[in-house]
């Protein structure tokens, strides 16, 4: 049951990730065990006898604390989560549900990194680094964002940048370090399930608007009405602005950043901008993308006044196709990245120190070519092109099969819609990795199921095509030979 008030006209979200679920921040008194229960009437004077703990006080979870029981109070997209995933590991699947590419590795990285395994000369590669990062992938940090556009926004000194253990804790960190209990927090729906978790966690009000698939275009359109009247709100507090958008692919062109940013301006909103597929872009976004760079990438802190209230979030995971090296960063406003850096060494304390050090020189090599090319701007990537080709494999095979593509601008994901088949999502993954030995995601674990009054969307399907060519001709081969009907 959900019972949220509405902001600007639609539902505050719930909290519903794979793995990790809530309805709120606050935790219902059924939620609470009895060992806390209990604390709130027992006393225990000195030398007063305490009974043998009932067999329920022995049960463990009864240390958990509210948070977590809130967390795991609300199991529904987590368990439709773990029935699908839990397909992808069956014997003979072809796994494009999630997103880890299975080619690209960067070897730069992987070489400066294993020499730094072994240095011998250098005590402290294999040591804690100091809590900002190694001083080179600083320096490479700010280099990179400086030799492709952004040197207006980045500090040379890299003052503004922090390095953080993946870019899961840069946006966790940096949402930690800025909203407070009450705050409202705005992102685009469908969205990256975490976004809504930290909020429930920090206290934070997630306040979702919901894109849609446009008829004209097949593609999703921002309700901008809606999101000004989100922003517009006196508690509204930070809007995360994913580009390329995970999952829908949707890439923000020039002028679409600049209209966002002038309502953040207006109504002093800071912004998060999750731009970590920022060097996987397709191409022809937002028609020639309104930026005169051809297929360039417009970062949100370059739009108008927004250095000084936009934290930028990277990481090599997808910029270097390394997502087990759990290595990220940001930079933005020096108060901000300072506020960030505490609750960062308050978890994590450092990332790890060699493969930072792989990083760095992954990161130098792309501001050389930038710099040698005299092309200051984000440029799409080798892998880029692979994946566009992926996705127009994979596409030919779910429209030839009844279901329609929503074609995607750059990222790791293509989104089809099922619903022609009459099916749900659920019902068409479940068939798709049963018949077929295709693993897909069912959308509905990217939705708030209260945003604007309307329940999660039923009909949308993910698939990951950051993978090898002749994985997704395999599974567009499989998916023609058992079509799912």
């Amino acid at each position: 049951t959900r019972d949220a008030p509405r902001v600007g006209g639609f539902m505050r979200a719930s909290v519903c990730i794979p793995g990790i679920s809530s309805a709120s921040a606050s935790v219902p008194r059924s939620v609470r065990g009895p060992r806390s229960e209990a604390r709130r009437h027992v006393q225990s004077p000195r030398g007063a006898h305490i009974p043998r703990a009932s067999a329920m006080d022995q049960d463990p979870a009864r240390f958990l604390g509210d948070a977590a029981r809130s967390q795991q109070a609300n199991a529904g997209a987590s368990q439709v989560w773990a029935e699908v995933t839990a397909l992808s590991q069956l014997p003979g699947i072809l796994d494009l549900g999630q997103g880890w590419p299975d080619f690209g590795a960067d070897m730069t990285a992987r070489e400066a990194a294993s020499r730094a395994l072994l240095d011998e000369s250098d005590p402290r590669s294999n040591q804690y680094s100091v809590i900002p990062g190694r001083p080179e992938l600083i320096a490479a940090i700010a280099r990179y964002y400086r030799a492709t556009g952004s040197a207006d926004a980045v500090h040379a000194d890299g003052g503004n940048v922090l390095v953080t253990s993946s870019g899961t804790e840069a946006v966790y960190a940096t949402m930690q370090a800025t909203l407070s209990p009450g705050d409202e927090c705005v992102f685009l729906e469908p969205f990256f399930p975490w976004y809504i978790s930290n909020c429930a966690i920090f206290g934070a009000t997630p306040v979702a608007v919901r894109m849609r698939v446009s008829e004209v275009t097949g593609q999703y359109d921002v309700d901008y009405e809606a999101l000004e009247r989100a922003l517009a709100s006196p508690k509204c507090k930070v809007l995360i602005h994913n580009s390329p958008h995970n999952p829908t692919g949707k890439v923000f062109a020039r002028e679409e950043n600049e209209r966002i940013a002038a309502m953040c301006v207006e109504h002093d909103v800071m912004c998060i901008a999750d731009e970590v597929y920022e060097r996987c872009t397709f191409g022809g976004f937002g028609g020639d993308g309104g930026h005169g760079d051809g297929d360039a990438f417009p970062r949100m802190m370059d739009s108008t006044r927004m250095a000084d209230r936009t934290v930028t979030v990277g990481t090599a995971s997808k910029l270097l196709a390394l997502t087990g090296w759990r290595v990220g960063w940001i930079t933005g406003p020096p108060a901000v990245v300072a506020g960030v850096k505490t609750m960062k060494s308050y978890t994590t304390f450092c990332a790890p120190t060699p493969l930072q050090l792989g990083v760095a020189a992954a990161l130098n090599d792309i501001a050389d070519d930038a710099e040698a090319k005299g092309a200051f701007f984000v440029a799409s990537d080798e892998a880029a092109a692979l994946m566009a080709e992926n996705v127009r494999v994979l596409s030919g095979a779910l429209t030839e099969t009844g279901a329609r593509v929503i074609r995607p601008d750059g990222g790791y994901f293509l989104v089809a819609d099922v619903s022609d088949l009459g099916l749900t999502s659920v019902e068409y993954c479940k068939r798709l990795a049963t018949e077929a030995k295709v693993a897909s995601i069912p959308m509905v674990v990217f939705y708030d199921p209260g945003a604007d009054g309307e329940s999660a969307p039923d009909n949308f399907v993910r698939f990951a095509v950051c993978k090898k060519p002749e994985t997704v001709r395999a599974c567009a081969e499989a998916i023609r030979a058992n079509p799912v009907r």
